[in-house]
Protein backbone atom coordinates (compact mmCIF):
# COMPACT_ATOMS: atom_id res chain seq x y z
CA UNK A 1 0.00 0.00 0.00
CA UNK A 2 1.08 3.82 -0.95
CA UNK A 3 2.83 5.42 2.65
CA UNK A 4 4.12 2.38 3.90
CA UNK A 5 7.56 1.80 4.12
CA UNK A 6 9.00 -1.37 2.76
CA UNK A 7 11.04 -3.01 5.16
CA UNK A 8 14.95 -3.85 4.34
CA UNK A 9 16.64 -7.00 4.53
CA UNK A 10 19.24 -7.14 7.57
CA UNK A 11 22.39 -6.38 6.99
CA UNK A 12 24.57 -9.55 6.49
CA UNK A 13 28.12 -9.94 7.98
CA UNK A 14 30.91 -11.95 6.64
CA UNK A 15 30.42 -15.54 7.27
CA UNK A 16 33.25 -16.86 10.20
CA UNK A 17 33.26 -20.52 10.83
CA UNK A 18 31.75 -21.41 13.98
CA UNK A 19 34.40 -21.71 16.62
CA UNK A 20 36.88 -20.05 14.40
CA UNK A 21 38.29 -17.50 17.52
CA UNK A 22 41.83 -17.50 16.36
CA UNK A 23 41.88 -14.35 16.14
CA UNK A 24 40.43 -12.52 19.18
CA UNK A 25 42.17 -15.41 21.19
CA UNK A 26 45.09 -14.46 19.81
CA UNK A 27 44.92 -11.10 20.89
CA UNK A 28 43.28 -11.43 24.43
CA UNK A 29 46.20 -14.47 24.94
CA UNK A 30 48.90 -11.49 24.40
CA UNK A 31 47.04 -8.90 26.74
CA UNK A 32 47.29 -11.29 29.52
CA UNK A 33 51.01 -12.33 29.26
CA UNK A 34 51.45 -8.30 28.47
CA UNK A 35 49.42 -7.44 31.65
CA UNK A 36 51.01 -10.69 33.92
CA UNK A 37 54.57 -9.94 33.31
CA UNK A 38 54.02 -5.63 33.59
CA UNK A 39 50.69 -5.14 35.57
CA UNK A 40 47.63 -3.66 34.14
CA UNK A 41 47.97 -0.51 31.78
CA UNK A 42 46.71 2.61 32.93
CA UNK A 43 45.65 5.37 30.37
CA UNK A 44 45.53 9.12 31.01
CA UNK A 45 43.57 11.92 29.74
CA UNK A 46 47.77 13.31 28.66
CA UNK A 47 48.49 9.85 27.34
CA UNK A 48 44.88 10.06 25.21
CA UNK A 49 46.04 13.40 23.70
CA UNK A 50 49.59 12.92 22.75
CA UNK A 51 49.69 9.36 21.09
CA UNK A 52 53.23 9.35 20.84
CA UNK A 53 54.20 10.13 24.27
CA UNK A 54 51.60 7.37 25.77
CA UNK A 55 53.94 4.92 23.02
CA UNK A 56 57.13 6.70 24.68
CA UNK A 57 55.92 6.55 28.13
CA UNK A 58 55.00 2.27 27.96
CA UNK A 59 58.17 1.87 26.17
CA UNK A 60 60.29 3.23 29.24
CA UNK A 61 57.96 1.94 31.80
CA UNK A 62 58.30 -1.56 30.16
CA UNK A 63 62.30 -1.05 30.64
CA UNK A 64 62.11 -0.29 33.35
CA UNK A 65 60.04 -3.77 34.55
CA UNK A 66 62.74 -5.41 32.54
CA UNK A 67 65.73 -3.76 34.13
CA UNK A 68 63.90 -3.57 37.71
CA UNK A 69 65.42 -0.10 37.73
CA UNK A 70 63.01 2.22 39.50
CA UNK A 71 65.02 5.32 38.61
CA UNK A 72 63.53 5.03 34.81
CA UNK A 73 60.17 6.81 34.87
CA UNK A 74 58.04 8.23 32.67
CA UNK A 75 59.38 9.49 29.20
CA UNK A 76 57.95 12.86 29.88
CA UNK A 77 59.40 13.22 33.31
CA UNK A 78 63.14 12.51 32.25
CA UNK A 79 65.12 15.42 32.29
CA UNK A 80 67.14 16.54 29.39
CA UNK A 81 69.44 18.63 30.83
CA UNK A 82 73.31 17.71 31.85
CA UNK A 83 76.89 19.17 32.17
CA UNK A 84 78.75 19.01 28.66
CA UNK A 85 81.95 19.69 30.78
CA UNK A 86 83.25 18.17 33.80
CA UNK A 87 86.74 18.55 36.01
CA UNK A 88 87.19 15.17 34.67
CA UNK A 89 87.46 16.20 31.21
CA UNK A 90 90.36 18.92 31.77
CA UNK A 91 93.08 16.98 29.97
CA UNK A 92 91.08 17.11 27.15
CA UNK A 93 90.83 20.89 27.24
CA UNK A 94 94.49 20.91 26.89
CA UNK A 95 94.73 19.41 23.16
CA UNK A 96 94.25 22.40 21.01
CA UNK A 97 95.63 20.76 17.64
CA UNK A 98 93.76 19.90 14.31
CA UNK A 99 94.51 16.45 14.53
CA UNK A 100 94.26 14.49 18.21
CA UNK A 101 94.38 11.04 18.55
CA UNK A 102 93.35 8.59 21.12
CA UNK A 103 95.50 5.61 21.76
CA UNK A 104 93.94 2.61 23.99
CA UNK A 105 96.82 0.44 25.68
CA UNK A 106 95.93 -2.83 26.84
CA UNK A 107 99.22 -4.89 27.12
CA UNK A 108 102.19 -4.53 28.77
CA UNK A 109 104.77 -3.09 26.06
CA UNK A 110 105.42 -0.47 24.24
CA UNK A 111 103.42 -0.50 20.88
CA UNK A 112 101.41 2.31 21.76
CA UNK A 113 104.25 4.43 22.40
CA UNK A 114 105.61 3.13 19.19
CA UNK A 115 102.46 4.32 17.35
CA UNK A 116 102.11 7.74 19.03
CA UNK A 117 105.55 8.29 17.76
CA UNK A 118 105.21 7.36 14.32
CA UNK A 119 102.08 9.25 14.51
CA UNK A 120 103.53 12.24 15.65
CA UNK A 121 106.28 11.74 12.99
CA UNK A 122 104.39 11.08 10.04
CA UNK A 123 102.79 14.47 10.74
CA UNK A 124 105.62 16.43 11.12
CA UNK A 125 107.80 14.76 8.08
CA UNK A 126 105.10 14.16 5.82
CA UNK A 127 102.18 16.49 6.47
CA UNK A 128 104.28 19.31 7.79
CA UNK A 129 102.44 19.87 10.19
CA UNK A 130 102.99 22.80 12.79
CA UNK A 131 104.09 22.19 16.43
CA UNK A 132 100.89 22.40 18.57
CA UNK A 133 98.38 20.81 15.56
CA UNK A 134 98.95 17.63 16.19
CA UNK A 135 98.24 15.96 19.96
CA UNK A 136 98.13 12.15 20.86
CA UNK A 137 96.83 10.39 24.33
CA UNK A 138 97.62 7.18 25.34
CA UNK A 139 95.09 5.69 28.00
CA UNK A 140 96.09 2.47 30.04
CA UNK A 141 94.63 -0.03 31.62
CA UNK A 142 94.50 -4.10 32.07
CA UNK A 143 98.33 -4.86 32.06
CA UNK A 144 99.46 -1.64 30.18
CA UNK A 145 98.63 -0.25 33.72
CA UNK A 146 102.64 -0.94 34.97
CA UNK A 147 103.61 1.51 32.17
CA UNK A 148 102.32 4.68 34.73
CA UNK A 149 104.20 3.35 37.50
CA UNK A 150 107.34 4.33 39.49
CA UNK A 151 110.51 2.03 39.76
CA UNK A 152 109.78 1.99 43.42
CA UNK A 153 106.20 0.66 42.57
CA UNK A 154 107.55 -1.62 40.16
CA UNK A 155 110.31 -3.13 43.19
CA UNK A 156 107.70 -2.78 45.83
CA UNK A 157 104.84 -5.01 43.89
CA UNK A 158 106.96 -7.17 41.52
CA UNK A 159 105.47 -5.89 38.28
CA UNK A 160 108.24 -6.94 36.40
CA UNK A 161 107.60 -10.85 37.85
CA UNK A 162 103.70 -10.71 37.05
CA UNK A 163 103.91 -8.62 33.85
CA UNK A 164 106.50 -11.18 32.19
CA UNK A 165 109.25 -8.01 31.84
CA UNK A 166 112.99 -8.73 31.84
CA UNK A 167 115.72 -6.17 32.46
CA UNK A 168 117.77 -7.07 29.79
CA UNK A 169 120.58 -5.42 31.87
CA UNK A 170 120.32 -8.21 34.74
CA UNK A 171 118.52 -10.62 32.65
CA UNK A 172 115.69 -10.87 35.42
CA UNK A 173 112.61 -10.05 35.97
CA UNK A 174 112.71 -6.19 36.05
CA UNK A 175 112.43 -4.59 39.29
CA UNK A 176 111.98 -1.36 37.84
CA UNK A 177 109.76 0.64 35.06
CA UNK A 178 111.79 0.03 31.39
CA UNK A 179 109.03 2.35 29.95
CA UNK A 180 109.36 5.50 32.20
CA UNK A 181 113.30 6.86 30.53
CA UNK A 182 115.62 6.32 28.35
CA UNK A 183 114.36 5.27 24.79
CA UNK A 184 112.99 7.38 22.16
CA UNK A 185 109.50 5.32 23.20
CA UNK A 186 109.96 5.89 26.76
CA UNK A 187 106.92 7.77 28.55
CA UNK A 188 109.12 11.54 29.68
CA UNK A 189 110.07 10.92 26.00
CA UNK A 190 106.89 11.24 24.50
CA UNK A 191 105.82 13.39 27.29
CA UNK A 192 108.05 16.42 25.96
CA UNK A 193 106.99 15.98 22.59
CA UNK A 194 103.09 16.52 24.24
CA UNK A 195 101.64 13.41 24.73
CA UNK A 196 98.96 12.90 27.54
CA UNK A 197 98.88 9.99 29.48
CA UNK A 198 96.01 8.40 31.34
CA UNK A 199 95.43 6.03 33.93
CA UNK A 200 92.00 3.87 34.39
CA UNK A 201 90.79 4.47 38.17
CA UNK A 202 88.56 1.41 37.66
CA UNK A 203 91.51 -0.79 36.74
CA UNK A 204 93.43 0.97 39.40
CA UNK A 205 90.77 -0.29 42.11
CA UNK A 206 90.87 -3.86 40.99
CA UNK A 207 94.39 -4.39 40.63
CA UNK A 208 94.74 -2.29 44.40
CA UNK A 209 91.90 -5.39 45.70
CA UNK A 210 94.04 -7.64 43.88
CA UNK A 211 97.29 -6.69 45.66
CA UNK A 212 96.09 -6.23 49.31
CA UNK A 213 94.31 -9.76 48.82
CA UNK A 214 97.51 -11.62 47.92
CA UNK A 215 99.89 -9.59 50.22
CA UNK A 216 97.29 -9.63 53.27
CA UNK A 217 97.40 -6.03 53.44
CA UNK A 218 94.46 -3.47 53.54
CA UNK A 219 92.32 -2.22 50.17
CA UNK A 220 92.96 1.30 51.19
CA UNK A 221 96.52 1.18 51.99
CA UNK A 222 97.32 -0.21 48.63
CA UNK A 223 95.22 2.18 46.52
CA UNK A 224 96.63 5.29 48.17
CA UNK A 225 100.25 3.50 47.80
CA UNK A 226 99.63 3.08 44.29
CA UNK A 227 97.48 6.06 43.33
CA UNK A 228 101.08 8.09 44.74
CA UNK A 229 103.25 6.05 43.11
CA UNK A 230 101.76 7.11 39.58
CA UNK A 231 105.02 8.80 37.42
CA UNK A 232 104.66 12.53 37.02
CA UNK A 233 102.37 13.81 34.50
CA UNK A 234 100.35 10.60 34.26
CA UNK A 235 96.52 11.46 34.70
CA UNK A 236 94.40 9.71 36.80
CA UNK A 237 90.81 9.43 35.01
CA UNK A 238 87.44 7.54 36.27
CA UNK A 239 87.03 5.02 34.39
CA UNK A 240 88.67 4.88 30.60
CA UNK A 241 85.77 3.61 28.72
CA UNK A 242 84.24 6.82 29.85
CA UNK A 243 87.36 8.81 28.84
CA UNK A 244 87.17 7.36 25.15
CA UNK A 245 83.72 8.10 24.95
CA UNK A 246 83.84 11.44 26.22
CA UNK A 247 86.99 11.92 23.82
CA UNK A 248 85.27 10.67 20.48
CA UNK A 249 82.42 12.69 21.12
CA UNK A 250 84.56 16.18 21.26
CA UNK A 251 85.95 14.66 17.68
CA UNK A 252 88.97 13.10 18.87
CA UNK A 253 89.82 9.92 17.23
CA UNK A 254 90.62 6.71 18.47
CA UNK A 255 92.98 3.57 17.85
CA UNK A 256 93.43 0.51 19.99
CA UNK A 257 96.82 -1.10 20.02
Amino acid sequence: MRGRRQQQPPLSLPHRPKGDHRSSRRSTDEADAFHSHHGPQMTSVTDSVHPRRRFVGRAVAAIAALTGIPGIARADTLSTTHADDSQHDAWMRQLKGKHRQFFHAVDLNDRAMLMASNYLDAYEHDFAAKPGEVNAVIGVHGGALNIGFTDAAWAKYGFGKSGNVTDPTTKEAAVRNLFATGGDLAVDTLQKRGVLFLMCNTALRLRSRAIAKERGETYDAVYKDLEASRLPGVILVPALVVAINRAQEKGITYARV
